[in-house]
């Protein structure tokens, strides 16, 4: 079991790694392609983007992912629920991001750029995620993250043509290509996994179970992204754009160097299901070994991360200099965070979805406090203080709530 588990890990990893490489080079070139401040305007814009885009499918993924555990055949009666209910609530989201777009950009992205990165998010890449969460339930997990790794291919080729561009037609032309990217991407998914999952399209009403409990995932995924984006978000506000687009360009390589973690999560995440099902020992072994090697990892990214600081100013281009200096302070945060993302994922697995959106919101709490606190004095650097103290809260209650579920004799619980 362990080998199988070590072999997937690989192969995810892989996947990941071609992810990984992906957003490298398209963080790299979009951080020339329109500098710090208007790096920081989209990135503040798409992070926001990013985050309501957990809500369309209302949790149907994990309620797919948790049938498929014990009945392969439950993905098709699923699906049919699922498809029109991430179109339906996506389409009802637009609206209010737009609202929201607006209000955070203070006008510097106009209605037009954001209804193309809301129907990118809230539409197109919702779709290619529930598609992904398809190939996971039947233990495709490097090909789930392969047909994710389609769109952000795209992207990437999305952002070459707009180089030719003048600086002022660069943002709004490669906003309107990433649109045709996530579309693209979304079709090409569906075209790959429709030769492993068999998909029922007759739509159906939810019944009131699977609502409950994709609602309870929702939340709980919701939660989840705001910790991870909510600094991205706010930070336009917080410390201006120029300074945003800096501290974000540093954020996406730390979130990069974690995905190893990543892909361990995804591949155990199955057999971590079937062992809340089955009641079988092994799921302590086997918890125990992700803590241990995500705290390793953790680790060892941090330090790479500050060792390779001095080198990001001469990769992002001469506006983003400062990153040198405050990226060593930002790779504080990765065993913390690697531990955060290793609890949430257990808890999942073990039915206890809202336990981690309990510590997720405690987390967002102290961000939220930490930057009101923080960045008037120190700016950006406060900005990372109160990024620190939130993985340090998150990962310390998380961890200590798997513990005790652990120590439990009896079958762990499926709270709605």
């Amino acid at each position: 079991m362990t080998g199988s588990l070590a072999r997937n890990s690989v192969f995810t990893t892989g996947a990941l790694a071609l992810r990984l490489v992906t957003q490298a080079v398209a963080l790299v070139a979009l951080t020339r392609l329109l500098g710090p401040t208007d790096y920081g305007h989209f990135t503040s814009a798409a992070a926001l983007a990013v985050v309501m885009g957990t809500l369309p499918s209302l949790g149907s993924g994990y309620v797919l992912l948790k049938r498929a555990a014990g009945q392969p055949s439950e993905v098709a009666h699923t699906w049919r629920y699922a498809w029109p209910l991430t179109f339906a609530i996506g389409l009802l989201l637009l609206a209010g991001y737009l609202a929201a777009g607006l209000w955070l950009s203070a006008g510097a992205i106009g209605l037009s750029l954001l209804l193309w990165m809301g129907c990118a998010e809230l539409l197109a890449t919702p779709f290619t995620t529930l598609i992904s969460f398809a190939l996971q339930a039947t233990e495709r997990v490097p090909l789930s993250q392969l047909v994710q790794w389609v769109p952000l291919g795209l992207r990437v080729l999305a952002v070459l043509p707009c180089f030719a561009l003048p600086v002022e037609q660069r943002l709004s032309t490669y906003v309107e290509l990433q649109l045709a990217a996530s579309a693209l991407g979304a079709l090409t998914a569906w075209v790959i996994a429709r030769r492993y999952v068999t998909f029922d399209w007759h739509p159906r009403l939810a019944t009131s179970e699977e609502f409950r409990d994709g609602a309870s995932y929702a939340a709980m995924l919701l939660v989840a992204a705001n910790p991870t984006e909510l600094d991205k978000v706010m930070a336009v506000r917080q410390v201006g754009a120029t300074d945003a687009g800096i501290y974000t360009a540093g954020s996406r390589v730390l979130g990069a160097l974690v995905m190893p973690v990543l892909a361990m999560l995804l591949t155990a995440q199955p057999r971590l299901f079937r062992h809340a099902r089955n009641k079988k020992s092994e799921a302590t072994t086997l918890i125990c070994r992700l803590f241990a090697v995500a705290l390793a990892w953790g680790l060892i990214s941090g330090s790479l991360l500050a060792i390779a600081s001095p080198a990001l100013p001469l990769i992002f281009g001469h506006g983003f200099r400062r990153t040198a200096e405050l990226v060593p302070w930002m790779a504080c945060s990765a065993p913390f965070l690697s531990l955060r993302l290793a609890s949430g994922s257990v808890l999942i697995a073990l039915g206890h979805p809202l336990e981690r959106m309990g510590f997720e919101l405690c987390g967002i709490v102290v961000l939220l406090a930490g930057m009101l606190v923080f960045t008037p004095y120190w700016g950006v650097l406060g900005l990372i203080i109160a990024v620190i103290a939130s993985d340090i809260a998150m990962s310390a209650i998380g961890v200590a709530l798997v513990a005790r579920h652990a120590r439990e004799p009896a079958e762990p619980h499926y709270t709605a």
